[in-house]
């Protein structure tokens, strides 16, 4: 699978994920198919809730294919103006959308400055690229900044690490890397005494970006399709859909 596909996928992952936030694929199918039932029939509920798997591909795929770009661009001060502007762009509309600071453009910038960083540390004394890694993971992870905070971070520099370790090595340590991350989920469900819909919502971010990373294992090495509009499809497509559909939040008032 090439880059050009991976990022695709996630596109439209990202894209599912953000528009079901604002119409759920459960009020959709009622308002459509089952409009005079009292209830969804217990099938399209299971369906329902395995749909929200798919919006968890998104994250973990564009933290890959960052580190990609980092190995293979020409100039990377120019990559990181790229996401920094365009991270800028996104802003208020994503904090219209969702009443939080932080989107995930600028959570890659600072990847991208800390891929940078960490290979000039470790050419300076080994070892010390991965103290800059803990220290902005402490941070980040208190200061709740950027979108995924230190756990991105973490993850962009073993997806970059990583990359030439054998595919069984890799599917162990997210197996168990992954799910660790979320730990704060596990006493949120301790505290729910453990219930359906408590377990479910672990399950799903815990797990759920897992199929993301999944995919990140079939990468080819290929760029895919080499157009100059398609370097920028994904940067102009995150804060424009994010616009639109915080404009149609304002107007329909939710």
């Amino acid at each position: 699978m090439n880059a050009f596909t991976l990022k695709l996928i996630a596109l439209g992952s990202m894209l599912y994920d953000h528009i079901t936030a604002l119409w759920p694929l459960e009020l959709i199918l009622w308002l459509w198919f089952f409009p005079d039932a009292e209830a969804l029939p217990g099938w399209v509920e299971v369906l329902c809730d395995l749909s929200h798997y798919i919006g968890r591909i998104a994250a973990p795929v564009f933290l890959f294919s960052l580190t990609q770009g980092y190995r293979h661009t020409r100039d990377w001060k120019k990559y990181a103006l790229r996401l920094l502007l365009f991270a800028c762009l996104a802003e208020w509309p994503y904090y219209l959308l969702f009443e939080s600071c932080g989107n995930i453009l600028f959570t890659m910038f600072l990847g991208l400055l800390t891929l940078r960083s960490f290979d000039y540390l470790e050419q300076k004394c080994h070892h010390l690229g991965w103290v800059l890694v803990v220290t902005l993971f402490l941070l980040l992870e208190w200061l709740h900044f950027p979108e995924g905070g230190g756990k991105y971070i973490l993850f962009i520099v073993v997806f970059y690490r990583t990359e030439h370790w054998n595919r069984g090595r890799k599917v162990l340590l997210w197996l168990v890397l992954y799910p660790l991350s979320r730990w704060k989920l596990f006493f949120f469900c301790y505290n729910e005494g453990f219930s359906i819909r408590s377990v479910q919502t672990f399950l799903l971010n815990a797990f759920g970006p897992l199929l993301g990373v999944g995919l990140s294992l079939l990468y080819n090495g290929e760029k895919g399709p080499d157009r100059k509009g398609l370097k920028y499809l994904w940067y102009i497509a995150y804060p424009a859909h994010l616009l639109l559909l915080a404009l149609w939040k304002l107007h329909r008032g939710y």
